[in-house]
């Protein structure tokens, strides 16, 4: 029988069925573990039933992967609800940027998803607007405190398998809520003393909305690492830089340094974001002094 894991716990992994939509608590076979292979939620699986009565059974194999992440663990999704809000707690850019590189690194497309819109200021969102204007990233305002924006979502996840991303407090169980119509998920209040959300996932969970429409709801993280990449290929994961590089004076550009640059021009005209083109850059530095010290 093949299956898609939707949630790994104590042990157990948990495949939905696709003929019955029901689903078996699952043990993975020693061969896995021998050959280094460990499951994750979102992979396909080839399973067998060992007692249908308590739904129980033990997965075979793992089918070939078509993405597959570390952070949050999760496998076989192609689209990523980035999801933070511009108040409670306020908006960071430079975190929304790392977790842009790292979920295209993955081969995710990402959905920038910005919660509570009910909390915004007048000028909120066109501010956000100008910083991922070129970018290509599909946007949206949501809040479920009226269910503003919960349609287009819905819309935009239909026929994919998606994660839900983003830092602890932003939402991500409220609109996961939201969305499947039922309240699955605990969500919690942010912190009045730090000003971060407070955790409420403790494990990466697949949702089935439909046979053909997955969606998961993962641990949020404060701190968002950067892929293992070359400090010249981070260029590759701005989509406004990719757009222009062409008119650069040198072939390579990561437009820092170089002169005639077409990338640092459209910065200056504000055809693209300072606060993007700044977060790269620290990026960049991030990661030179990493490949420095492992590559010296």
């Amino acid at each position: 029988m093949t299956g898609r894991i939707i949630k790994a716990l104590s042990g157990f992994y948990y495949v939905y069925d696709y003929a019955s939509g029901i689903i078996y608590a699952c043990r993975a076979r020693g061969v896995f573990r021998k050959n280094n292979l460990h499951p994750l939620v979102g992979d396909e699986a080839g399973f067998v039933i060992t007692h249908e009565q308590d739904r129980e059974g033990n997965i075979e194999k793992i089918l070939p992967r078509t993405s597959a992440m570390e952070r949050p663990p999760v496998a076989n999704c192609d689209l990523a609800l980035l999801v933070t809000s511009v108040h409670t707690p306020d908006i960071n850019f430079s975190l929304i940027d790392r977790y842009l590189v790292c979920l295209q690194y993955a081969g995710l497309t990402p959905v920038l998803v910005f919660s509570k819109s009910d909390l915004n200021e007048r000028d909120d969102e066109e501010e956000i607007k100008k910083v991922y204007q070129g970018s290509g990233f599909e946007m949206h305002f949501i809040s479920v405190e009226d269910n503003s924006g919960i349609d287009e979502i819905r819309q935009t996840i239909e026929h994919h398998v998606s994660t839900v991303a983003g830092p602890s407090g932003a939402g991500k169980s409220s609109l996961l809520n939201a969305l499947t119509g039922q309240k699955t998920l605990e969500t919690s209040d942010v912190s009045e003393h730090t000003g971060r959300g407070r955790q409420t996932t403790r494990h990466t969970e697949l949702v089935a909305l439909s046979s053909d429409t997955f969606i998961c709801d993962t641990p949020g993280f404060s701190t968002v690492y950067l892929p293992k990449i070359r400090e010249n290929e981070l260029k590759d994961y701005y989509p406004e830089f990719v757009e222009l590089q062409d008119g650069c004076r040198f072939r390579g550009c990561v437009h820092i340094n170089e002169p005639s640059c077409a990338v640092k021009a459209a910065v200056e005209a504000g055809e693209i974001s300072r606060v993007r083109y700044e977060n790269y850059c620290r990026s960049y530095d991030e990661l030179k002094e990493i490949n420095r010290r492992n590559f010296r």
